[in-house]
């Protein structure tokens, strides 16, 4: 694990041991607000997971750097419209 934390700079270990030594699979939750935004976090058993992922409109994706802690970002999305690509990652996802 040290390898490819040192070779990319990126901390893998929350990610590697979430998935590893946890049933559960990471849970993207979305809760989305008439104002045009949409919060999002991870629910996860690891303290410190952070992943990126892509969200919005398939082939226009945006990367989230999604954290255990609630954050917001502006859409023209609809919840409808707003896509998760869950065909790049093992990853639940809620809506609200």
């Amino acid at each position: 694990m040290q390898f490819f934390n040192h070779q990319t700079g990126i901390n893998f270990t929350p990610i590697f041991d979430q998935y590893l030594n946890h049933t559960a699979i990471p849970t993207l939750e979305l809760k989305f607000e008439s104002s045009g935004t949409v919060s999002y976090r991870w629910k996860t058993d690891e303290p410190g997971f952070q992943m990126p992922v892509r969200v919005g409109k398939k082939g226009e994706w945006q990367v989230l750097h999604a954290t255990s802690d609630w954050q917001k970002m502006q859409t023209t999305l609809k919840k409808d419209e707003f896509d998760v690509a869950t065909d790049l990652y093992y990853v639940n996802v809620t809506r609200q």
